[in-house]
């Protein structure tokens, strides 16, 4: 059996859904500083053994075969989404929080996530511990007796830790597709407390999707009427969460809204493809050629980052409506 080494970040059924009404084969793919391009949805959104990892025995973990299997059980859903009789089965509701905190965190964006937030996390534990001279001590004769002799004494070891010289990096793989998948539930459920809304394009415009698609608005920000950011938590008061679906439709979460599906003008639809652009790590794609796009996202695009000034606990707005 040939095990497929090109692992797709954003599902190539769901990039089905944003390919061009004429010729579903093809979509537009845009990216910064760069011409548009016309490509089909398999050759898109992948790295070679993204979810692929060697333990310190060897052994290969491959994480892209029971991935292609939520894959599967998901694109039946997308494919009954564009009929305006659609509504969600409390069960197909669960089963799309879930898939939308997969896609919020399986792609390059989570995986810089997770390794910014552990080594910040490590920095803090050390520090901590540097603080204490004889616990430090204590701490770094256990890991010299594990890992063998160092050049660095104790000592210079934790002045540099608090002179804040040192400094740490995340780079074991497996660590890092372990705590990116750990946190799915956490979010799945603070998704399915929120109510939904499905926002359909009535007209010629349509939605475009991005290499990080999930994207969490805070309309206003606390006094600060009309100054949105882009990148709060999932838990916000008040936070606004799209996650585009198909070039027609859009999923809506929010707290207190009627769960319906209602037919949005082409502003909206512009709107939400601007904060899809902000949000995006480096490209939209989208079911149309249109150099106005190119423009914008030349100009706007990829402004939040994760771990940077966005998903912080109290990030500056990556963007703001009226620099849009």
């Amino acid at each position: 059996m040939t095990v497929s080494r090109a692992h797709h970040y954003v599902p190539v059924f769901y990039l089905k859904g944003f390919t061009c009404p004429k010729d579903r084969e093809y979509l537009w793919v845009y990216e910064q500083g760069k011409p548009i391009r016309k490509s089909k949805p398999v050759n898109e959104a992948h790295e070679r053994d993204f979810y692929a990892y060697e333990d310190e025995d060897g052994n290969r973990h491959d994480l892209e075969q029971p991935l292609s299997g939520i894959e599967s059980t998901m694109a039946p859903l997308f494919r009954m989404i564009d009929d305006p009789n659609f509504r969600f089965h409390p069960e197909e509701f669960e089963g799309l929080t879930i898939f939308m905190a997969l896609m919020w965190i399986r792609g390059p964006s989570g995986r810089d996530l997770v390794n910014q937030l552990s080594a910040q996390t490590m920095k803090t534990v050390m520090r901590e511990y540097a603080n204490d001279s004889e616990k430090f001590q204590r701490v770094y004769d256990d890991v010299v007796r594990e890992q063998g002799g160092t050049d660095v004494s104790a000592e210079e070891l934790r002045r540099s830790i608090l002179s804040h010289e040192w400094n740490y990096e995340q780079t074991s793989p497996g660590y890092t597709l372990h705590k990116m998948f750990a946190g799915i539930p956490v979010i799945s459920g603070i998704l399915l407390r929120k109510d939904w809304q499905l926002l359909i394009s009535e007209g010629d415009d349509y939605f475009c999707t991005s290499d990080f698609p999930v994207v969490n608005v805070l309309p206003d920000k606390p006094g600060q009427p009309g100054q949105a950011s882009i990148g709060t938590g999932f838990g916000m008061p008040g936070v606004e969460i799209f996650f585009p679906l198909t070039r027609r439709t859009c999923l809506l979460l929010k707290d207190r809204t009627r769960r319906v599906s209602k037919a949005v003008p082409g502003k909206m639809v512009r709107e939400i493809n601007k904060f899809l652009m902000v949000g995006a790590r480096r490209f939209i794609y989208a079911s149309e050629k249109n150099s106005a796009m190119e423009k914008l996202f030349n100009k706007i695009g990829c402004k939040s980052v994760p771990g940077k000034n966005a998903f912080m606990r109290d990030p500056a707005p990556a963007q703001q409506p009226d620099q849009l």
